[in-house]
């Protein structure tokens, strides 16, 4: 009888370790599964305050672009014209624009006024115009630099091929 007690306390203390590393076990997957998800929150969080911080940031921004286009008058007379525009979703200040190339083109002249340089400011999908003459031998492309102020910063630069066909 004793044998069989003791064969009883045996499989009880199995049993009871059996147990054990089956709670352990079993809290410890909980445990692992429950930080993945805080994990996977916490890089959700930082993605949504990066895109927050993104968006605030494109908000005070200009984007200062330009492109050359041919018109046409009522009379039929065709001319061109440089449109500079101000693609970004704040005001740009002080807009500014120089072409090494283009200064070396005798063949393009932009009728620009001599007070109309920097341009005060430009309003978000404003834009400005100015004649261009075209003359037979001018280079296609030009590579220009615009400089401006916004919210964002002072001095902001974008540099373009402005194609002249």
């Amino acid at each position: 009888m004793d044998g069989i007690v003791e064969n009883i306390d045996w499989l009880i203390t199995l049993f009871t370790f059996i147990g054990g590393i089956y709670m352990y076990v079993n809290h410890t997957r909980r445990l692992n599964n429950q930080q993945k998800k805080l994990n996977a929150q916490q890089k959700l969080n930082e993605y949504q305050l990066q895109k927050s911080k993104e968006e605030e940031l494109e908000r005070k921004q200009a984007l200062i672009e330009a492109y050359v286009f041919k018109t046409t008058d009522r009379r039929g007379n065709s001319a061109w014209r440089m449109k500079i525009y101000n693609m970004g979703k704040a005001k740009a200040l002080n807009i500014n624009f120089e072409s090494e190339s283009l200064k070396m083109d005798n063949s393009i002249n932009l009728l620009i006024a001599d007070n109309m340089l920097p341009i005060p400011s430009l309003l978000p999908q404003g834009s400005v115009e100015f004649a261009v003459i075209l003359c037979i031998g001018h280079k296609l492309s030009h590579r220009f630099k615009f400089t401006w102020d916004d919210e964002s910063g002072t001095d902001r630069l974008q540099e373009q091929d402005v194609i002249f066909q």
